[in-house]
């Protein structure tokens, strides 16, 4: 089967870590492991801070998937003072309910180095749509404003362990069509629709569909329009 790993495409619900270091923006500071060349960073006094990002859609993918993870690549850069802890949250829309795990315990603090953080999901959090969704960071710092805790990530990344299709729809076609569209198209789509989805998919990435193609991608996108993240 095939597993998948992914940095994160955009930004989510939540924006509030900070941006330090030679990166462009948060996305390209969590693209790979640089150490401390760029960072996202979460410095809190007493409060939660979080950062949400999105990652490729995939779709015509079997449902459950086989495993799934979130990783971060997290320095623990300054303790501050009393208690402080550090959360995944995967589905953010469920992020009361939907904690993963607190990696307090697991990170070197007090100017330590990196350590890898992950979060395997379980359960309902292995459905396709739950993968599809939005996965935040989350860190909670005590000591006030004057003795805040900080924790720095430099890398972020999804895997997940898939099959292909589901109800008998099981090919590679089914799941290169339905991410592609999926990532761009909701899951109104009509079969006349089909020329202008192609011409945009060759724009916005680079692969499109012959005509002749027109009418098995469409009836593979309907088949896993229930995919499409929410």
């Amino acid at each position: 089967m095939p597993v998948q790993n992914d940095a994160p495409t955009g930004i989510g619900l939540w924006d509030e870590w900070g941006l330090w270091g030679s990166a462009a923006n948060k996305l390209a500071a969590v693209a790979a492991n640089d150490g401390d060349t760029s960072v996202i960073y979460a410095a809190s006094g007493g409060r939660g801070v979080y950062e949400t990002f999105t990652f490729p859609f995939l779709g015509g993918i079997g449902d459950p998937v086989n495993a799934a993870s979130i990783t971060a690549i997290t320095r623990h850069y300054a303790h501050g003072a009393g208690h402080n802890y550090y959360v995944f949250f995967n589905r953010v829309a469920e992020a009361v309910i939907g904690v993963d795990a607190d990696f307090g315990p697991t990170v070197e603090a007090g100017g330590g180095g990196y350590v890898t953080c992950t979060t395997s999901a379980a359960g309902a959090n292995l459905a396709a749509a739950a993968v599809n969704s939005q996965h935040s960071l989350g860190f909670h710092g005590a000591g006030g404003p004057s003795n805040k805790a900080e924790f720095w990530v430099t890398q972020v990344y999804r895997t997940v362990d898939y099959g292909f299709g589901s109800a008998g729809s099981a090919d590679p076609f089914t799941h290169l069509v339905a991410s592609i569209v999926g990532a761009f198209i909701g899951s109104g789509l009509l079969l006349r629709e089909m020329p202008r989805v192609s011409a945009f998919m060759k724009q916005r990435a680079g692969k499109w569909l012959r005509p002749d193609e027109y009418e098995t991608a469409w009836r593979a996108w309907r088949e896993q329009k229930f995919l499409v993240a929410a």
